[in-house]
């Protein structure tokens, strides 16, 4: 009987213990931890900004590669959130919430999760130093009165502290897949949309890669493709397009497309095929059309094959100047998809809006393109 009053009293004397320790423990934790990057920071903070990319570089998939994620509200920015789930009692389920955004500056996740603890949030600030840019991540919590959750807090700078150093190492290594291209510049407005497929004529060509002998090569390929058009009844449905096939050294392969309709018929021109089918007009769509049919039957000279346009998603934007700058714009669109969890496919091309031979280079106008997944 002794004994087991001594064990009960030793049980009061750890709980005692227990309660008195945690009481003086603290009810708030904060862990921050930095690292160095490259990149600008309009491509560090569009990369953190939405969750595509999420699993890449939060270590969360690095301790259950089977956790499931689930993207809820808005696609990108305040409001976009992400639900885990994992069967390892360690991870259980929880969400992440985009709860502020300041462009290229701070981005904030709420946080709900089975661990010990309330108002957790996890910012993300950046610190552009021009050359470099330092991000921070900052971890809060609060226990309050839980006196578990406090003891947990002994450790927070190992577990979660651990973990950010973690996810920061895997963000400079997903940073450097990422063109060094800022597409945050006056030159520029990206914009994800969809275009449709058109009928077209197609001249393919090589030319030296400088931009006097590319010019001269895309218009004689215009002009020529202007005749066919003509001389088969047609007209074009579009501006003339330069579509890059292969970008090398000293060479520059591309096709050259002018996306065509049948003629409508005129008082003059009774022989005219209205009931063609005409190619949807080149305007910005909401949805993809079904795919267009290239026209048959064409009188073609053999370096002119008859063909359709790209259908589908694609990255645009527009641009005025020289269009020795095409590359760096082709560029920025790479990067821009690669930072929003797109996946550039095809083959990048340019609309151009003015003419070759009417118009200094320095104010040519242009629609890039680049097809994404």
């Amino acid at each position: 009987m002794t004994r087991l009053i001594e064990f009960v009293i030793a049980l009061v004397l750890v709980a005692l213990l227990f309660v008195l320790v945690g009481v003086f423990l603290p009810s708030h934790r904060y862990v921050r931890h930095s690292v160095e990057t490259n990149r600008p920071a309009r491509l560090v903070f569009d990369l953190l900004n939405g969750f595509q990319r999420f699993g890449e570089w939060h270590p969360l998939r690095m301790h259950d590669p089977a956790i499931s994620y689930t993207l809820q509200g808005e696609p990108r920015g305040l409001g976009a959130k992400l639900l885990y789930a994992s069967d390892q009692p360690k991870i259980g389920s929880g969400s992440f919430t985009i709860s502020e955004s300041v462009q290229n500056e701070r981005i904030e996740f709420t946080i709900e999760s089975e661990a010990y603890g309330y108002n957790k949030t996890a910012v993300f600030t950046l610190d552009d130093r021009g050359k470099t840019v330092d991000i921070n991540w900052e971890y809060d919590v609060d226990y309050g009165w839980n006196l578990f959750g406090r003891y947990a807090g002994l450790y927070v700078t190992r577990t979660v502290g651990d973990d950010i150093k973690l996810g920061l190492t895997n963000l400079t290594g997903l940073l450097a897949t990422v063109p060094n291209f800022n597409y945050e510049n006056p030159m520029v407005d990206v914009q994800q949309t969809t275009v449709n497929s058109q009928p077209a004529l197609i001249a393919s060509t090589t030319a030296d890669r400088n931009i006097s002998a590319v010019e001269e090569e895309l218009d004689a390929k215009i002009t020529l493709l202007r005749g066919v058009i003509e001389s088969n009844g047609l007209e074009a449905d579009g501006s003339p397009r330069l579509v890059t096939v292969e970008f090398a050294d000293k060479k520059y392969s591309f096709d050259v497309v002018i996306p065509v309709r049948r003629r409508a018929a005129t008082a003059t021109d009774p022989a005219a095929d209205v009931a063609s089918p005409a190619a949807t007009p080149t305007s910005v769509p909401t949805a993809v059309a079904a795919p267009a049919i290239a026209f048959e039957g064409l009188n073609l000279p053999e370096t002119v094959v008859s063909g359709v346009t790209y259908g589908g998603p694609v990255l645009m934007t527009d641009y005025a100047g020289h269009p020795a700058s095409l590359p760096l714009i082709r560029d920025m669109l790479r990067a821009y998809a690669a930072t929003h969890g797109l996946s550039v496919t095809d083959r990048a091309y340019e609309e151009y809006l003015t003419e070759i031979s009417e118009t200094s280079v320095e104010d040519s106008t242009f629609k890039v393109y680049w097809p994404i997944l």
